[in-house]
């Protein structure tokens, strides 16, 4: 209803007059009111425009909530209103892709004996050593941007939802594929989810620029906090649980007091220029590593950056220091990644980085020399999830063209390369099988 003024982002935007003046819902008298009528006009003026008109009884339960009174029940008025539908029932994957979907997370079960894709509705489950399709995941969020397990390997943190309408974070039984806990609901899509080391907890980051964390016991919302300025995409927990990160495409990393939400600082290291690097580079993601307390993250730009919380907040200082702090030069470390497009990935695991950028290729590198270990080429598109499972000695990735390559970390060379589209036999063989599986 935008052309006569009417908003229905909010309750409280519904209830205001538009354009005409006149208010959308005259509480009382369904037939008086603009949203009525609009509904059950026979005209081109028809709402929903260029869509299937309401059912019957959904527009009799609108003209009974109307004559009643037009009474809103939520606990804000101000809330999103799709934010207080609660959790979609979502529909089935097709039986076979017509085309491939983008891969935009991937995941090894504990062991590396299986590797999970995203899909359309599902999470696809995949032998990594032949590509070959053990089952699918189904009646899931339509784009699933974040797959981890739990560590204790018994949950499926996934999320996701629909851009700029849903966004979901739920735990998911990974053999059945049933959401055993939809965690919340977004406004837009959840663009990031990880658990802390001890699995207690789940921290989500979604494109309404908010940070949520969860107690997964109980599935209790534990705080938000809405201090980005634009998409959340990336969070990770400190090893500790004291801080969570979290990376946004405003080209900062803001680290949070887990226990009560504060913002602790904020690392500025990918907005400042240094050495022959310039900064303002957007932030695609975050990793803390290993069991220091030091985080690398990465998007734009020339490298990836490591760097201490601690030791960032004491940069920051006030604004009085402003200009001092900015030419002093920084505790980061950098490592100069070669890519020639920006970074989308990172995982971290043994003391390893796992890198995957938008120039198809993945790379690894050692956290303690900070130089280059690896290169993993041979993607045809924009890689946007990256994992590696120590156990198999194998790193996987999946690109924006819906193609997925599986390397042995022993050897460097592909082991497999297939279509994650179900319904399709693409697989590829690229090396021995027993290469990768010792």
């Amino acid at each position: 209803m935008s052309l006569g003024g009417y908003r229905a982002h909010t309750f409280q935007a519904f209830a205001r007059p538009g354009a005409s003046k006149q208010p959308a819902v005259v509480a009382g008298k369904a037939a008086a009111s603009r949203l009525y009528q609009l509904l059950t006009v026979k005209n081109a003026a028809r709402m929903p425009k260029n869509d299937d008109p309401l059912s019957a009884e959904q527009i009799s339960l609108v003209r009974r909530w109307i004559d009643e009174g037009a009474k809103f029940d939520g606990a804000d008025a101000n809330a999103a209103l799709g934010s207080l539908l609660g959790p979609r029932q979502h529909p089935a994957s097709p039986a076979a892709y017509r085309m491939s979907v983008p891969v935009l997370s991937v995941a090894f079960a504990p062991g590396g004996k299986e590797l999970l894709t995203s899909g359309y509705y599902e999470v696809n489950v995949w032998n990594p050593t032949t590509g070959a399709l053990i089952r699918r995941l189904q009646h899931l969020p339509q784009r699933i941007q974040a797959l981890s397990y739990s560590p204790d390997g018994k949950q499926l943190l996934l999320a996701g939802g629909t851009p700029g309408e849903y966004g979901e974070v739920a735990l998911v039984d990974p053999a059945t594929g049933k959401r055993s806990q939809v965690l919340d609901t977004f406004p837009d899509i959840v663009l990031a989810a990880a658990f802390s080391r001890d699995g207690k907890l789940v921290a989500a980051g979604a494109a309404n620029a908010e940070v949520r964390v969860y107690e997964v016991a109980t599935g209790k919302r534990l705080w938000s906090s809405k201090v980005h300025s634009d998409w959340v995409t990336g969070v990770s927990f400190s090893p500790d649980s004291r801080f969570l990160a979290s990376s946004s495409k405003d080209m900062t990393v803001k680290v949070y007091e887990v226990k009560d939400g504060g913002l602790f600082t904020t690392y500025t290291g990918h907005n400042r220029n240094f050495g022959k690097h310039k900064g303002q580079y957007p932030v695609f993601a975050v990793r803390f590593t290993g069991d220091q307390l030091t985080a690398c993250s990465a998007g734009g730009g020339a490298v990836l950056q490591l760097w201490d919380p601690l030791k960032a907040s004491l940069e920051n200082g006030t604004a009085a220091d402003m200009e001092e702090r900015f030419a002093k030069e920084s505790h980061a470390r950098y490592i100069e990644h070669g890519f020639t497009k920006e970074v989308f990935a990172l995982q971290v695991r043994d003391g390893q980085v796992f890198a995957a950028s938008a120039d198809g290729t993945v790379k690894q590198f050692d956290l303690t020399t900070l130089k280059a270990v690896r290169t993993y080429p041979g993607l045809s598109d924009w890689a946007f999830g990256v994992d590696f499972d120590p156990a198999s000695h194998l790193v996987a990735a999946g690109t924006y063209g819906g193609e997925v390559r599986v390397w042995s970390t022993e050897t460097g060379e592909p082991v497999v390369t297939f279509k994650a589209q179900p319904g399709v036999l693409r697989a590829t063989a690229t090396a021995p099988a027993k290469a990768a599986s010792r």
